[in-house]
């Protein structure tokens, strides 16, 4: 049976991410961004359901693939055309792990179009080119833009080698390129046993990347074995949070937030700050295992817990939830058939592949939406 959990904590934290590196080239002031690209709204701005926070959704439909906004009301907003990259393939037998292609920031989303656009999405329906990123049918790129729409780091995966993935980081200006850091390169094997890096985000000018899986054909094990925090000129790591200490087999969350980054193992959980250090473990009122799924609310009041990844279910799911404060103690409810969620999209909200969850006083509630997908993200972005 699948279950989804939330537990709420009193929290200060900071979360961290990436990989070691020098630059090849010195870093240099950024400069103001040029004119925008003339934008092409996906609709009448004053047709779409506007509000202050929304999931994304990646969704497949019979006119093709699109990121959509999912408002807290369980609406879809703004939405725009997205296309497959061509490299699928890791080995015969083995798919390529594909990382959701979006990166949100205050007030954009850039998303990855085919294999080398990078493409930008407003809440008002706006739409436009950002810049280019390599790829083609043996190389994939994953990026994250800075929070000010100013620099994009992204991570080139060339799967042309006869038994090894190359890596390679790089960051730039979003517009022109300028500015061009190499900060980290290496090689992992075309196997099971492979690792890459996700560019997730930024938190305080420095990159978040998550260790995953380079090659897998199931959707469980995304979630990051680590997760980094580096200098975005150098590449130096400053901050890693691993599966260990605390909690030696919890399972990390596989979207963070500014407050941390939470682990989880079939009887409890604790949370890291961006410094790498866990707090003191805390009991998750459920032995439904394993806990696949696990986020921070924005406000960093509660968790919540899902045994089901991306929507990963055995048959029904049951969802049910707690949130442990100092103030209101325990509260619950449940909801059958109901997939887990993956992410917050307000301290209110839910969002899963297929509906938003809003959470009551002591029930969820659940409103469906149009079309099934996957989750990528939330937004405004930054951690």
């Amino acid at each position: 049976m699948r279950a989804l959990i939330l537990v709420g904590a009193t929290l200060l934290l900071a979360i961290s991410c990436s990989p070691a590196s020098t630059p090849t080239a010195a870093h240099t002031a950024v400069p103001s961004p040029s004119p925008r690209a003339t934008a092409s709204p996906s609709a009448s701005p004053s047709a779409l359901p506007r509000a202050a926070t929304y999931g994304l959704l990646i969704v497949d439909s019979a006119t093709g693939r699109r990121l959509e906004m999912i408002t807290p009301d369980g609406r879809v907003g703004a939405s725009a055309p997205i296309g497959l990259p061509a490299l699928q393939t890791c080995i015969p037998g083995l798919r390529a792990s594909l990382q959701p292609p979006v990166s949100a920031t205050s007030d954009r989303i850039y998303y990855r179009d085919g294999d080398t656009k990078i493409r930008y999405l407003t809440p008002t329906g706006e739409s436009g080119d950002a810049t280019t990123v390599p790829g083609n049918t043996t190389t994939i790129s994953f990026f994250s833009v800075s929070p000010d729409d100013t620099r994009i780091a992204v991570l080139v995966e060339d799967f042309a080698g006869a038994g090894t993935i190359a890596l390679r980081l790089y960051v730039e200006d979003v517009t022109g390129g300028g500015h061009h850091l190499d900060i980290y390169k290496s090689t992992t094997p075309k196997s099971a046993f492979a690792t890459t890096l996700w560019p997730m985000g930024w938190h305080n000018s420095q990159l978040v990347l998550a260790q995953v899986k380079g090659c897998t054909n199931d959707a469980n094990s995304f979630s990051p074995s680590e997760w980094h925090l580096a200098s975005a000129t150098t590449g130096t790591r400053t901050a890693t949070i691993r599966v260990s200490g605390v909690l030696a087999n919890c399972i990390l969350s596989f979207w963070p937030s500014a407050h941390g980054v939470a682990c989880v193992d079939q009887t409890r959980a604790a949370i890291a700050g961006w410094n790498g250090t866990y707090g003191s473990p805390f009991v998750v009122p459920s032995a439904d295992w394993p806990k696949l799924e696990s986020a921070i609310s924005p406000n960093g009041d509660e968790i919540l817990f899902a045994t089901g990844r991306g929507g990963v279910c055995d048959g029904a799911c049951p969802v049910y939830f707690t949130a442990v404060t100092s103030s209101t103690g325990d509260r619950y409810g449940n909801l059958d058939g109901v997939s887990p969620a993956c992410l917050w999209i307000d301290d209110g909200h839910l969002l899963t592949p297929d509906a938003v969850l809003t959470v009551g006083s002591n029930q969820l509630m659940r409103k469906a939406l149009p079309a099934s997908g996957v989750c990528a993200g939330r937004f405004p972005g930054g951690l």
